[in-house]
C-alpha cells in the first residue's frame, strides 16, 4: 500500500516537474545553456563540507578562536569560487540537432548532436532521460554482467571539450515500437572537485520512429496448415526467389583465374587492396507480397516482427515486395526508400 502511495506521489511531481520544465525549457533544435536553464545542487561531498565549515565557525566563534573563523571564512570563500566555476563550465554551450532517430526496438541507437564552445571545458556527461526502472532492465538483459558496456548504452561522458564544434553521439536505447518524442537530454557535470552538480534538461523537439524487432518466423506444423499454403507461399518462400544474375550489384569476391576481366574491380586493384570482382543478382519472382492478414496467429508485435523480419530480408536479397497492412497498401518496390517506408508503416501501426 505505502509503495503504491509513493509511486503515485513520485509520478505527480515527476509530471509537474516536467510540466514545469516545458514552459521553462521549450523544445528546440538549437539550444543555448544561460542561467535560466541551468541548475545547481551540491553532491554528498559538497554538503558534507558545508556541515564541516558550520562546525568550524560555531566551534571558532565558541571558544573565541580567531585561527578557527579565519579557517571557516577560507572554506566559504573556496566554496563560493568553486560554485561559479562549475556554474561557468557549462554556461555558454550551444547545441544544435539535426536528425531523428530510427531503428529497431531492443537495439541501442546514437543521437548526433554538434555541441559548440567558446572555451576548453571539463567532465560533462551525455544521456537521455529515459525511464531509469525499464531502461535499467532491458539493458541488463542485453549485456548480462558487462558493466562496461552498460555504461556505453547508458551515456557518455567528455573528460575534456575543445574549443569550437564537437559532434558527439548520445546512446539512446529504444525500448517501444512506434513513433514518439525522444525527450530530453540531460546533460551533468560535476567539475569543480566534485562540490557541486551542475545540469540542465534540454529537448531538441526530435522524434524516434522505433520499428518492431526482426523475429524470424519459427512456425510449427500446425501453425502452417491453419495459416494457409498462401501464407506460406507468400511469406516463406521468398527465401529462394532471387539467384546470380547482371542486375543487381551484391558484393566483392575474390577473383578466380578465369573470370572475365570486365567484372574485375579495378578500382580495388589501383588502391592496392587485391584482386576482386564484382558480383551481381537478379529477382527471379521479382513480386512478393507480404499480408498481415495471411500471418498465423500471433500476437500483435509478433505479427510486425515477423513483417519487419520478412521486409529487412528482402531489401538485403534485392526482392521487390509490396505491404499489405489493414489499414494501409504498400506497392511494389526494392529500393531503400521503399524498405523505410514500409519500416515506418508498421512502426505507426
Amino acid at each position: 500500500m505505502f509503495s503504491s502511495i509513493k509511486s503515485g506521489f513520485k509520478s505527480l511531481l515527476n509530471k509537474r516537474f516536467n510540466a514545469w520544465l516545458t514552459r521553462r525549457i521549450p523544445q528546440h533544435s538549437q539550444q543555448v545553456i544561460n542561467h535560466r536553464n541551468i541548475f545547481i545542487i551540491p553532491t554528498r561531498f559538497g554538503v558534507g563540507l558545508m556541515m564541516f565549515m558550520l562546525l568550524l565557525f560555531l566551534l571558532g566563534t565558541n571558544y573565541q578562536n580567531n585561527v578557527i573563523i579565519l579557517i571557516s571564512y577560507l572554506l566559504v570563500s573556496f566554496f563560493i569560487v568553486v560554485l561559479h566555476h562549475s556554474f561557468f563550465n557549462l554556461s555558454g554551450l550551444r547545441f544544435q540537432a539535426t536528425s531523428s532517430l530510427q531503428g529497431f526496438v531492443d537495439s541501442p541507437l546514437y543521437f548526433p548532436l554538434v555541441v559548440t564552445s567558446k572555451k576548453v571545458r571539463f567532465n560533462i556527461r551525455f544521456s537521455f532521460d529515459q525511464t531509469p526502472a525499464k531502461l535499467e532492465q532491458e539493458i541488463d538483459n542485453k549485456v548480462g554482467e558487462n558493466n562496461t558496456l552498460k555504461n556505453e548504452f547508458d551515456h557518455v561522458t567528455l573528460t575534456e571539450l575543445s574549443v569550437g564544434e564537437n559532434n558527439i553521439r548520445i546512446p539512446y536505447f529504444v525500448c517501444k515500437r512506434g513513433e514518439y518524442s525522444l525527450g530530453r537530454v540531460l546533460i551533468i557535470s560535476e567539475f569543480g572537485f566534485g562540490l557541486f552538480r551542475t545540469w540542465t534538461r534540454l529537448d531538441f523537439a526530435q522524434q524516434v520512429t522505433a520499428y518492431p524487432k526482426p523475429v524470424e518466423n519459427t512456425w510449427t506444423d500446425k501453425q502452417q496448415s491453419v495459416a494457409g499454403e498462401e501464407a506460406e507461399n507468400n511469406v516463406e518462400s521468398y527465401q529462394d526467389s532471387f539467384q546470380p544474375g547482371q542486375d543487381e550489384f551484391h558484393q566483392l569476391q575474390h577473383y578466380q583465374l578465369g573470370e572475365p576481366l570486365s567484372r574485375v574491380a579495378w578500382k580495388q586493384v589501383a588502391r592496392g587492396q587485391g584482386w576482386f570482382t564484382k558480383q551481381y543478382q537478379q529477382a527471379l519472382s521479382g513480386k512478393l507480397e507480404l499480408d498481415f492478414e495471411h500471418l498465423p496467429s500471433g500476437t500483435l508485435e509478433q505479427r510486425l516482427s515477423w513483417l519487419s523480419y520478412a521486409i529487412k530480408d528482402c531489401n538485403d536479397k534485392q526482392i521487390a515486395f509490396s505491404l499489405k497492412l489493414p489499414n494501409q497498401v504498400v506497392e511494389y518496390d526494392h529500393s531503400s526508400q521503399h524498405t523505410l517506408k514500409c519500416l515506418t508503416a508498421l512502426a505507426r501501426y
